[in-house]
C-alpha cells in the first residue's frame, strides 16, 4: 500500500514543474534567437508589440503580454449545531454562520525587450514580470 501512495505522490508532483524547469524552458526558447536575424524572431514569435529605434542605428523589439485574473466572491456555510442548555437539559440548534471569500484579481505581465543591431541581428534580450516563465 505505501508502494502504491509512493508512486502515485511521484507521479502527481512530476506533472507540476518547478520554476527553475519553466525558467530554463523559457531561457532555452529565447537563446537561439540571439546571433540570429530580426526576420527570424519575427517569423517565429510573431511581430513585436512595439519597437523603437536607437541612436545607434539599432533597434529594441518589445513583446509584451499583460491578463488579470479574478477569483473570490463565495461563500460557504461554517459552525454547526450548537448547544443551548436550559433547565431541561437544553437542545441543539443550528446556528446560520458563513465564511466568506473577498473578490481578488491578480494582475499578470511579462515584457520582453530584444535588442537588434544596426545589421538586423539580434544581439541579446531581457525579460521583466511575474508571467515570463
Amino acid at each position: 500500500m505505501r508502494t502504491i501512495v509512493a508512486v502515485l505522490a511521484a507521479l502527481l508532483l512530476s506533472g507540476c514543474a518547478s520554476e527553475a524547469q519553466r525558467k530554463a524552458k523559457f531561457y532555452q526558447s529565447m537563446d537561439p534567437f540571439v546571433g540570429g536575424t530580426a526576420d527570424d524572431l519575427v517569423l517565429a514569435k510573431g511581430p513585436p508589440s512595439n519597437s523603437f529605434t536607437l541612436t545607434t542605428g539599432g533597434r529594441v523589439f518589445e513583446y509584451a503580454r499583460n491578463h488579470s485574473v479574478t477569483s473570490g466572491g463565495g461563500s460557504y456555510p461554517v459552525g454547526g449545531p450548537v448547544l443551548v442548555r436550559d433547565r431541561r437539559g437544553g437542545s441543539w440548534i443550528s446556528t446560520p454562520a458563513y465564511h466568506s471569500f473577498p473578490v481578488t484579481t491578480a494582475e499578470y505581465y511579462c515584457k520582453i525587450l530584444v535588442r537588434i543591431s544596426p545589421a538586423n541581428n539580434v544581439e541579446s534580450w531581457s525579460s521583466e514580470g511575474n508571467d515570463c516563465y
